[in-house]
């Protein structure tokens, strides 16, 4: 049995079978845990800027409950537009939930946008004293974090 061990391991087509499998072993971690994260990451991040971009039209301008005549635009509009950047949040939220708690910083970044985008999809419509202050407050926020 012994002699067959030293003729295996000694053998070229042994040693370029274990190669090739701890290289596709290794590849496989790498594109794991480091590619696709990456590409989910930078995904979400342009979803997040196209998002916060497209309705900075109804965010700046919020819809007045107290006096609908001077709205251009339908309720509707708003809480579609509303409701798309809360699921962007929740997309963000879902790749935070994924990623490795040895990012904490990046994590750390990355709560800080999930709550403002949260924050920003209740600034659609009038609540407050000015929600256009805050909501330029919130979109700050989420640039200064994101583009980090």
């Amino acid at each position: 049995m012994e002699p067959y061990l030293n003729n295996l391991a000694s053998s070229q087509t042994f040693l370029t079978i274990i190669s090739g499998t701890f290289v596709y072993i290794l590849s496989q971690f790498f594109m794991e845990f480091i590619i696709v994260p990456r590409k989910d990451y930078k995904r979400v991040k342009e979803k997040i800027i196209y998002h916060v971009k497209m309705y900075s039209l109804y965010y700046l301008n919020p819809y007045d409950l107290n006096n609908t005549n001077n709205n251009t635009r339908d309720k509707a509009e708003y809480d579609n537009a509303s409701r798309e950047i809360r699921q962007v949040g929740a997309e963000l939220s879902s790749y935070i939930g994924l990623m490795s708690k040895i990012r904490f910083i990046r994590r750390k970044r990355l709560l800080k946008v999930q709550d403002a985008l949260i924050e920003l999809s209740r600034g659609f419509i009038y609540r407050k004293n000015n929600p256009i202050k805050d909501n330029k407050r919130v979109v700050k926020i989420i640039e200064d974090n994101l583009y980090k």
